[in-house]
């Protein structure tokens, strides 16, 4: 696991564990040392990483030390140091070096061998031969982000990925009534409804590596395949998560939100739009709240002002903190929709009481197909998930969105 999904799973945790708080119990209390104690030991592991990831990064720069020229040690370098200082020292203030400095000038550009360089007979060919390629030790990758909103999801984790029966009650609707003296009371059931969660088996692709390579590679490449895969796996849960998958097994975050209130504007957001969608969220669920949309419409909300012209978007002074608006944090996710004509580009509400993402037997397994692909000296490694998802809306509506006028 990487430190930032070893740091996402730790402020997971802390959430959770300051939600038992507010209502501190005998089992809330015992419930909130247990977390803080999975805390400690993350933090002991994050620990562990950055320290590991720091020894990598000294033993990556660690390069080839500079070539000393010809006719000199490396007990030479100190005094060819201080022969280079005093000759820059003397052109900068004389425009002149004198003789006994001008030998610690060199040509700029310009590497002094003394063998190979030029067109030379004989067994010496050329000074490519003498000399050998330098590498980069650093693996440059290409970043994109995913979004945090599957930090703020309830997670289930199941031992298996076989159908799941979800109960859901809806009483709200039931208060207290006035009857008359020896009259008989009416029957209140609570609304029970419920639906089934089923999951998806979903892959990574493969990825082949010659045996050669393996033995070759200036770099680890099986961690840098777990990454790439770690990588692809949380990609594609955000997008299942937003969009819905192909089987309807994981459903759509965005489409499964109540609509809350419509935009005045097919392509922009204004203040007021932000006050209907706050007003349309019941309050029991506002204490835990968050607001949800990409990078691309936080942008576009950095110029919007409320009617005393005041920014709407607040950026915290906290480091590593969430923006908010209206009080409430501000969580990006890459795969909602920007602000266009009949979509939802904005979602507000409690993600823990309104979504809940399934994992099965843990996050994602590789596998290493060592025989598959043997009588072409490779090996493949391939990753695999079993994931679903489903809403949970009992009925009052914990997920509102702003649906942009068509």
């Amino acid at each position: 696991m990487s430190i930032k999904e070893l740091q996402e799973k730790r402020n997971k945790l802390m959430q959770d564990a300051q939600k038992l708080l507010k209502n501190p119990t005998a089992e809330t209390r015992t419930m909130f040392d247990a977390q803080m104690a999975d805390v400690d030991l993350l933090e002991a592991d994050i620990e562990r990483a950055e320290r590991s990831a720091k020894y990598d990064v000294e033993q990556r720069i660690a390069g080839r030390p500079p070539r000393s020229q010809p006719g000199f040690t490396a007990t030479d370098t100190n005094e060819q140091a201080a022969g280079e200082h005093r000759a820059l020292e003397q052109y900068i203030r004389f425009g002149n070096v004198s003789e006994e400095n001008r030998s610690f000038l060199r040509p700029a550009g310009i590497e002094q061998r003394d063998l190979g360089t030029g067109a030379v007979a004989g067994s010496i060919t050329g000074g490519a031969q003498l000399i050998s390629e330098s590498f980069f030790p650093l693996l440059t990758q290409a970043q994109k982000s995913w979004g945090a909103l599957t930090t703020i999801l309830n997670v289930k984790k199941t031992d298996n990925g076989s159908p799941m029966k979800v109960a859901l009650e809806n009483d709200t609707t039931n208060i207290l009534s006035v009857i008359g003296e020896g009259v008989a009371t009416s029957e209140a059931d609570p609304v029970l409804s419920g639906l089934i969660s089923s999951t998806d088996f979903c892959s990574t692709g493969v990825v082949k590596v010659s045996l050669a390579e393996l033995q070759d590679s200036a770099f680890s490449l099986d961690q840098f395949i777990r990454d790439a895969f770690g990588k692809r796996y949380w990609r594609g849960v955000s997008s299942m998560i937003s969009a819905g998958s192909s089987s309807g097994n994981v459903q759509s975050i965005v489409t499964s939100a109540t609509v809350g209130a419509s935009s005045a504007a097919p392509t922009a957001i204004s203040y007021g739009d932000f006050v209907s969608i706050y007003g349309a969220l019941d309050p029991a669920y506002i204490d835990n709240a968050s607001w949800v949309f990409n990078s691309t419409t936080r942008a576009a909300l950095m110029g919007v002002v409320d009617t005393l012209g005041r920014p709407l978007f607040q950026p915290s002074p906290n480091a590593g903190a969430f923006d908010t608006l209206l009080g409430r944090p501000v969580v990006l996710n890459q795969y909602q929709p920007n602000a266009t004509a009949g979509l939802r580009a904005v979602m507000f509400g409690d993600f823990s009481s309104g979504y809940t993402f399934r994992q099965v037997q843990g996050d994602l397994s590789i596998l290493r197909l060592n025989e598959r692909y043997a009588d072409t000296g490779e090996v493949g490694f391939i990753g695999y998930a079993r994931i679903g998802g489903f809403a949970t809306d009992a009925g009052t509506h914990p997920i509102v969105a702003l649906q942009q006028h068509a």
